[in-house]
């Protein structure tokens, strides 16, 4: 009779502790990463009633007899499953959407954590909000990874040094109903309009060479004429100097000869700082450009010929170097990708190798763990990327608080990957990994603790009774 209340005992003990890990687990449902616990029960000695005997002749097998003694916890899990992803629209926050952990390092060791509420120091380390260092790989001043893993330090105040333009490349459409030769309207000499009328078909128009604005010589009753290039598009871009000094260019695209010419001469100008001017392009400021214009073929794209003369069509700019100190600007032009098809004619720049001085505004961090700095000029640079520690049995980590793990025999030793690398999960900035703690299966295992409890306090008050009887016997 003794045995039923020390197994109820054990029972209780043991219901108790699953009781313990459910309200830690509803405890820290909003906890960031944190993995739920489970806890399951194994039976402990039986006592032997009976021993098991096979068949003979005359009789039968018997099978054992046995009492249990009461049942003990078997493990305490973590259950690894990711939780879902929290959007916080803040870039230092970090998800793994995947496997794998963070490594962070701190005086008292190493550990790992799926918690990505990570912050810059003063001195531009990157770190959790306890203050441990993110270990990843940092990057060099050109932006190439260094492959040693170390901190990840991020200058906030670093600044990017100018780079003169030495490609540029345009792209976009030469509208091929453009017309040919220079637009012609009368206008009073009093006063000049810089609008073209809405009506071209009144217009009378002459042919020349020139694509500039100019006067006639003869005039009468205050009235002159000002001619304007009829241009199938117009291409306006920067390029910069050796000291970060900006220059404006403008290329004008006119159309040539016939319709079924598909030409297109190339007009070059620099425009003055303050926009107001443009003069044009001589030999000492452009190489290159083809003397007989550009051709294209019947499907809209440049004929082999055309391609072969762009090639070599560069700008060069002859910078003031007595008031900056710089070198002088030698831009190749690459014209390659432009179009020539039945729509309106624009034509931009698509790449530009050159930028001025930059100050870094910003930085991202990437789906690859690179962080890039974002600068004010437009341009990036990396300056470090963030590793991921796997492990051959997550389960088998230890739980050191703080959202933090550590490895353990059973674990394995970690195996720092890059992310997106291997089994390695990747990284969403903005967004931080929740709890995944299933509210409703905890309760339903609280209640059903809560019964297994209720039925051994039984156990032990009924053999208390049943005791109760077998002392009252002697009465």
């Amino acid at each position: 009779m003794m045995r039923s209340m020390s197994s109820a005992v054990t029972s209780l003990k043991n219901h108790q502790t699953k009781m313990d890990v459910i309200g830690n687990n509803i405890a820290n449902v909003s906890t960031t990463a944190y993995k739920a616990a489970r806890v399951t029960f194994k039976d402990t000695f039986n006592q032997m009633v009976r021993g098991a005997s096979g068949t003979s002749v005359d009789r039968g097998g018997i099978n054992p007899s046995q009492v249990g003694l009461g049942m003990t916890t078997n493990s305490i899990d973590n259950a690894m499953d990711p939780g879902n992803i929290d959007s916080t629209g803040i870039g230092t926050d970090v998800f793994i959407s995947g496997a794998g952990f963070f490594e962070v390092k701190s005086a008292d060791g190493v550990f790992y954590t799926r918690d990505g509420n990570f912050t810059p120091d003063e001195e531009g380390y990157l770190v959790t909000r306890d203050g441990r260092f993110v270990q990843g790989y940092q990057a060099d001043a050109n932006g190439n990874i260094i492959e040693t893993k170390d901190r990840i330090r991020i200058p906030l105040s670093d600044i990017k040094e100018p780079r003169a333009t030495k490609n540029v490349t345009l792209v976009g459409n030469l509208d091929s109903r453009a017309g040919t030769g220079i637009a012609k309207m009368p206008t009073d000499i009093k006063q000049i309009y810089n609008i073209i009328p809405d009506d071209p078909t009144k217009v009378p128009a002459t042919f020349g060479d020139k694509g500039k604005y100019s006067l006639k010589g003869e005039y009468s009753d205050n009235e002159q004429e000002k001619r304007t290039s009829i241009i199938g598009a117009t291409a306006t871009f920067k390029v910069y100097d050796t000291l970060g000094g900006a220059h404006t260019i403008r290329i004008d695209f006119i159309k040539q000869g016939t319709p079924q010419d598909r030409k297109y001469a190339l007009q070059v100008f620099y425009v003055s700082p303050d926009g107001e001017s443009m003069v044009p392009a001589d030999s000492t400021t452009i190489s290159g450009i083809p003397t007989n214009g550009i051709q294209f073929k019947a499907d809209g794209k440049l004929t082999d010929d055309s391609k072969k003369a762009l090639e070599n069509f560069s700008v060069k700019l002859m910078t003031n170097a007595n008031i900056n100190g710089s070198e002088d600007v030698n831009a190749k032009i690459d014209l390659t990708a432009v179009t020539m098809f039945e729509t309106k004619g624009e034509v931009k720049p698509q790449t530009n190798d050159g930028y001025p001085l930059g100050k870094m505004t910003k930085f991202s961090i990437g789906s690859d763990g690179i962080v890039t700095a974002i600068y004010n000029n437009g341009d990036r640079k990396a300056l470090g990327q963030i590793a991921l520690a796997t492990f051959a049995n997550d389960n088998g980590l230890m739980k050191e608080g703080d959202n933090l793990w550590s490895p353990t025999q059973n674990s394995g030793d970690p195996n720092i990957v890059k992310p997106g690398s291997g089994s390695a999960g990747v990284l969403q900035s903005g967004a931080l990994e929740m709890s995944n703690v299933d509210l409703a299966k905890e309760f339903t295992q609280m209640i059903i603790t809560q019964r297994g409890f209720q039925a051994n306090a039984r156990t032990i008050s009924t053999t208390d009774q049943m005791l109760e009887e077998l002392v009252n016997l002697k009465r």
